[in-house]
């Protein structure tokens, strides 16, 4: 008899802004429905798929429409997606923000994708000890901050390679990576947070201030789309500042 090998996925999904786990979403498998166990922390999962890659469309009330495309094995499970807060989400009114609208030769960005950097030291982590190639952890100046965990970075001196924070261990007082490290970080090295927006159809997408520059300093801001840069210096938000970003 021939067995014919099924595959497993799953999602863990989290709130960009709390970090805390998002329920009651609904996500398509090849633009079908799918049976899937869901949990309390947020957690996703789907077994018996075929062998194959597969996209999943994720949805959730206030919450921007995510999409993942997953191999037939995929090599983290689960897979951590940040849920991006649809603009005029009721979850806005408790939370500092920054409502940005990119607009190209004056017309709104639809539906792209655009890579936000927070440049200024105010709101990245710096290391307080050097790092080794291969090294799990890092020690980072500051006190634990539960918004940092699943908060992507980018090192300042690699600016091509980015971290992921998963973890902190209270004992080490370490915070714990997805992926051990590729190349070796110097002391005091700045992380810089990054995060990656899908704009909507009139060109908007929220950017949470989540905690990590809620202080009287401007702040500065790289936006990447379609291989163009602009920088923006701006105020903090208090408790919401609308921007506009031109390319």
């Amino acid at each position: 008899m021939r067995t014919i090998r099924r595959i497993s996925a799953a999602f863990q999904l989290l709130d960009s802004y709390s970090k805390g786990a998002v329920a009651g979403a609904s996500i398509l498998v090849d633009g079908c429905r799918m049976p899937f166990v869901s949990k309390g922390d947020g957690t996703y999962v789907f077994s018996d798929l075929p062998p194959t890659p597969h996209t999943y469309t994720i949805s959730a009330p206030g919450y921007c429409t995510a999409c993942r495309q997953l191999p037939a094995a995929p090599p983290y499970m689960p897979e951590v997606v940040l849920l991006q807060h649809a603009p005029g989400a009721p979850a806005l009114a408790r939370m500092a923000y920054f409502r940005l609208r990119f607009l190209a030769e004056g017309r709104p960005l639809h539906r792209q994708m655009v890579r936000v950097t927070l440049l200024t030291p105010v709101g990245g982590l710096r290391l307080v000890e050097g790092a080794k190639a291969g090294d799990y952890a890092l020690a980072l100046a500051g006190n634990y901050a539960v918004g940092m965990l699943f908060q992507p970075c980018c090192p300042q001196e690699a600016p091509g390679s980015e971290l992921l924070l998963t973890g902190y261990d209270q004992a080490a007082k370490r915070y714990t990576l997805q992926e051990p490290l590729d190349a070796p970080l110097k002391r005091g090295t700045l992380l810089r947070p990054v995060w990656d927006l899908e704009t909507d159809g009139d060109g908007v997408a929220i950017l949470p201030a989540v905690g990590l520059f809620l202080q009287r300093e401007e702040v500065e801001f790289s936006f990447v789309a379609n291989q163009q840069e602009q920088r923006l210096v701006t105020a903090p938000p208090s408790p919401s500042c609308n921007l506009t970003v031109t390319f």
